[in-house]
């Protein structure tokens, strides 16, 4: 996977940075970790040498494990609930009291 353009151009070079996650505290120091590291190493050699960063990066970004382990308790819950361990009104806990806050 190439990070870099396919082919340079003065348009490349001028959209190159539109989207990028520096609004959010969330994954803006990831983002520059793993951009400070590619531009040091170069786009192709940073790919390997960059690859914890990048991954930790992509995580954030796309919460792809995040999702898989809602996913999995979800379907566990309505696995409980379709064999008759748990009733309907047990899957998830109950709310807060009103005034709780």
């Amino acid at each position: 996977m190439s990070l870099g353009p396919f082919f340079r151009s003065p348009f490349t070079d001028l959209t190159a940075s539109m989207v990028n996650f520096q609004q959010y505290d969330k994954c803006g120091p990831m983002e520059m970790a793993a951009i400070d590291c590619l531009e040091a190493y170069g786009t192709i050699r940073g790919n390997e040498k960059c690859a914890d960063l990048l991954a930790d990066f992509k995580e954030c970004a796309i919460m792809s494990k995040q999702v898989a382990r809602f996913r999995a308790m979800r379907l566990e819950r309505h696995r409980q609930g379709l064999l008759g361990d748990k009733k309907s009104e047990e899957y998830y806990a109950k709310p807060p009291r009103v005034d709780a806050y």
